[in-house]
């Protein structure tokens, strides 16, 4: 029981720790490691600039579905790293997903109806980060057209959205921001700033 606790309370920190147990009238030290599960990205949209973001994804160990309403370019052969393909207008493309503190979407179809779908229903999920592919512009519209229909997004959903998407890495080609967008959606699951590491006065692992 009181190791049970002890790795409920290392999840709950997820945190790794050492920890020391009595057992049988002695105490042992045990090393309580935490391993979170795999990133979950939820791609919506598969277009060829969402290519290299489901591989790169892959690379690092993530499971990757890639959402569209297009049946011809939701297909295992242009995206066979995916861990799943979703083939769904944007009313039902979220009817069997399950949404937790290690999922991310992104919207990338380049159907500015299609996102705003999307957008308007993940806002009411627990999805922790909300990826929206173009400049502030397009966002604000999506908002000011949710907000004319009663759809105002509160300051916590908010706080999920991530627009424009990904980090400032000077990237122009699609390869390059798709490796802004993941690591941007890293940085934000391990809850850094992404800031470089040089400027760091701590040690790089704590």
């Amino acid at each position: 029981e009181l190791l049970t606790k002890a790795v409920e309370r290392a999840w709950t920190a997820e945190k790794s720790t050492f920890e020391g147990i009595p057992i049988h009238g002695s105490e042992y030290r045990v090393f309580i490691e935490v391993v979170p599960p795999a990133i979950a990205l939820y791609v919506f949209g598969a277009g060829n600039d969402a290519m290299p973001l489901v591989a790169i994804a892959d690379i690092l160990g993530w499971e990757v579905y890639v959402a569209d309403g297009r049946r011809t370019h939701v297909t295992a052969e242009r995206f066979p790293q995916a861990s799943g393909l979703i083939l769904q207008k944007a009313a039902e493309v979220l009817n069997d997903i399950h949404f937790d503190q290690r999922t991310a979407a992104v919207l990338m179809t380049h159907n500015y109806n299609y996102d705003l779908a999307v957008l308007e229903q993940l806002a009411g999920t627990s999805c922790p980060y909300i990826g929206v592919l173009g400049p502030k512009t397009k966002l604000n519209r999506m908002l000011d057209e949710l907000a004319a229909s009663g759809e105002t997004l509160s300051a916590a959903a908010m706080e999920r959205v991530y627009s424009p998407v990904g980090l400032d890495l000077g990237a122009e080609t699609a390869e390059e921001i798709a490796l802004s967008i993941t690591a941007e959606i890293k940085a934000v699951m391990s809850g850094k700033r992404a800031e470089p590491l040089r400027n760091k006065i701590q040690a790089i692992h704590s």
